[in-house]
C-alpha cells in the first residue's frame, strides 16, 4: 500500500513539474513571437528576410535569455540567505538590499564589476551574431536592430513589472486616462517606427 501511495505521489509531482515547464515554454514562445512581429514591423523586414532571420534570432534570443537567467539566479542565490531564523520566512525586500550608504567602496566596486562583466558577455553574444544578421538584414535594418530589440525588451520588462491591473490604477491616479476610459488601450497601436 505504501509503495502504491509513493508511486502515485511520484507520478503527480512529475506531471505537475511537466505542466509547469510546458506553461513556461508556452509563455516564452508567446513573448518570442511578439518580439519577432514587432521587429518585422519596425525594421520593415520582408517575408523572404523573415524566413532567414527568425532561426538566427531564435538562437540569439535563447543565448541572451540564458545569460540573463544566469545573472538572476546568481542574484537570487545571494538574497536567498536572508531568511528569518525563527519563522523561516523571507525577510522584507527592503531589509534584504543593503542601503547605498551602508556599502563600502570595495562592495560597490565589486557589484559594478559584476554588472560590467554581464554587459561584456551580452556584447560578446551580439558580436557572435552580428555577421549572421548582416547576411539577412540590409544596412539600415542592421543599424537599427539592436536598438529596436533593446526597446522591445525594455517594454516587456515594464509590462512584467506593472501588471495590467496595477498599471491601470497607477495611470488613472496620474491622470493619464480620461474619465470613463480607464484601462482602455487603442486597438492595434504599436511603437512608432522611430523608436
Amino acid at each position: 500500500m505504501k509503495q502504491m501511495i509513493l508511486a502515485l505521489m511520484l507520478i503527480i509531482s512529475t506531471l505537475s513539474a511537466s505542466a509547469q515547464t510546458t506553461k513556461n515554454d508556452s509563455i516564452h514562445e508567446k513573448f518570442f513571437n511578439a518580439k519577432v512581429r514587432e521587429l518585422v514591423y519596425r525594421l520593415n523586414i520582408t517575408d523572404e528576410q523573415k524566413a532567414k532571420f527568425v532561426p538566427i534570432y531564435r538562437q540569439y534570443n535563447e543565448e541572451m535569455r540564458s545569460l540573463w537567467n544566469e545573472a538572476r539566479m546568481k542574484k537570487a542565490g545571494k538574497k536567498g540567505g536572508n531568511k528569518d531564523a525563527k519563522t523561516g520566512d523571507q525577510k522584507d525586500a527592503k531589509q534584504q538590499r543593503p542601503q547605498p550608504k551602508s556599502l563600502t567602496s570595495a562592495e560597490v566596486a565589486a557589484a559594478k564589476k559584476k554588472k560590467i562583466e554581464m554587459q561584456q558577455k551580452a556584447q560578446n553574444i551580439q558580436m557572435k551574431y552580428l555577421d549572421q544578421f548582416a547576411k539577412v538584414l540590409d544596412g539600415r535594418q542592421l543599424n537599427r536592430f539592436f536598438d529596436v530589440e533593446k526597446k522591445i525588451q525594455k517594454k516587456i520588462m515594464e509590462r512584467k513589472m506593472h501588471p495590467k491591473g496595477k498599471h491601470r490604477m497607477h495611470s488613472a491616479k496620474m491622470g493619464k486616462h480620461q474619465k470613463g476610459q480607464q484601462g482602455k488601450r487603442p486597438q492595434g497601436k504599436r511603437f512608432s517606427k522611430e523608436d
